[in-house]
């Protein structure tokens, strides 16, 4: 029961992030088609009839204990905005589908397994193992990754112009319940794996981080094909008014927002933002007329901007929150005055 309440929450959650298509990251895709692949080979093991088919479910079965932990912390770090290197992930990937590969080798060589037994009780079957050297192998790769995670998100916390901290002590409090419940189960010596659960609930806390920084991102807002052109700077605040992130033009438009913090109200110190935007952006919400969007211009040091100020996600007199598109004009607006 445990292994199909973990398939239906990672289908569910696979649903949501084919829903939200591009804006997600890729590696979710994969951690949730592995997390109902390695869940229902669980299942299927609880059911096998003989040694014979048990052990071909729980080959299926180490799928997340292989490859779930690597995904984890290429996520992590995504959510994070720190980027691994292709080579280092192509090396990553290599190394998880070699120890795959051993899995493989069970019930034929005393590679993974040196033997198992096949056993049955109320809970259904279950296998009594002896693990040979590339177990050990998988187990710490496992525990490197997780760890690797632990680090990079103690890092992250003092980046808070660039992560939230919410989503930092999401991601600490995941892979802590990860790392607790792994040593309980091993402590206790279970019968029941819960490893599937565990990858699922991480999942989830991933899926819902996912979700909050899609509704900001530059691949899910309005106007998305627009943010090729590395001249329109954009800024994102949610519907508290709260600072979201913004593009790399924006950040040289306005070099101020290097220094705000992530889901944070916007400073009331000065900067270009406040000059020229802060107000507009403050109209804009008290209007709540969030079918339309505001345009205006304004100058700086002879150059000419505008800037659209528009509803995320808008429902009536509700929105997800509020974008601000910048551009330069200096040369429509020369060509216009001539």
């Amino acid at each position: 029961m445990l292994y199909l309440i973990s398939i239906g929450i990672a289908l569910t959650l696979l649903v949501l992030v084919t829903i939200y298509g591009k804006s997600m990251d890729d590696h979710m895709l994969l951690l949730l088609v592995v997390i109902v692949m390695s869940s229902a080979g669980y299942y299927a093991l609880a059911l096998s009839p003989n040694l014979e088919d048990a052990l071909r479910s729980n080959k299926l079965s180490y799928l997340a204990g292989c490859f779930a932990p690597m995904l984890a912390l290429i996520i992590i770090c995504n959510i994070c905005r720190l980027q691994i290197p292709m080579p280092v992930r192509l090396v990553m990937y290599s190394g998880q589908i070699v120890i795959y590969l051993f899995v493989c080798t069970i019930g034929y060589l005393p590679i993974y397994y040196k033997s198992a037994e096949y056993h049955r009780n109320s809970a259904g079957a279950f296998l009594v193992k002896v693990y040979g050297p590339m177990h050990t192998v998988q187990v710490v790769s496992m525990i490197l990754y997780t760890l690797a995670g632990i680090v990079i998100g103690l890092y992250s916390l003092n980046r808070r112009s660039v992560v939230s901290r919410f989503n930092v002590y999401a991601l600490l409090f995941s892979d802590v319940i990860a790392v607790s419940v792994y040593l309980v189960e091993r402590a206790v010596h279970l019968e029941i794996e819960l490893l599937p659960l565990t990858f699922t609930l991480a999942s989830v806390v991933y899926t819902i981080l996912l979700i909050r920084i899609s509704n900001f991102s530059i691949y899910s807002a309005q106007g998305a094909p627009d943010f090729a052109n590395q001249n329109l700077g954009s800024i994102f605040f949610n519907r508290d008014l709260r600072y979201m992130g913004c593009s790399d033009y924006a950040a040289e438009l306005f070099p101020e927002l290097m220094q705000w913090e992530l889901e944070k109200k916007i400073p009331g110190n000065g900067g270009r933002f406040n000059t020229f935007l802060r107000q507009p952006l403050l109209n804009y919400m008290k209007a709540e007329k969030y079918d339309e969007s505001l345009n205006k211009t304004f100058e700086y040091k002879g150059e000419a901007y505008h800037f659209e100020i528009s509803a995320i996600h808008p429902s009536g007199k509700r929105a997800d929150g509020y974008l601000i598109q910048v551009s330069n004009v200096t040369d429509a607006v020369k060509r216009t005055n001539r």
